[in-house]
């Protein structure tokens, strides 16, 4: 019965703002950490790094055209 009334708590409008989930959201990603990189001997090219990792469009909205 408990876990009955957990389920039902928690999948309902209160519950869900109970726990604070706020949804599925884009995360930021700011590539393979420095350290993992020295341990595998492995580097990004420095010429394809502003074409991946851009701060400034983070938050930004894809639009799509319209077909």
């Amino acid at each position: 019965m408990r876990n009955l009334t957990a389920t039902g708590f928690f999948t309902s409008k209160a519950g869900i703002a109970d726990m604070g989930y706020q949804g599925n959201k884009a995360n930021v990603w700011d590539g393979v950490p420095d350290d993992v990189l020295k341990k595998y001997n492995v580097a990004y090219e420095e010429r394809l790094l502003p074409l991946y990792l851009k701060p400034e469009d983070r938050g930004t909205i894809m639009t799509w055209d319209e077909a």
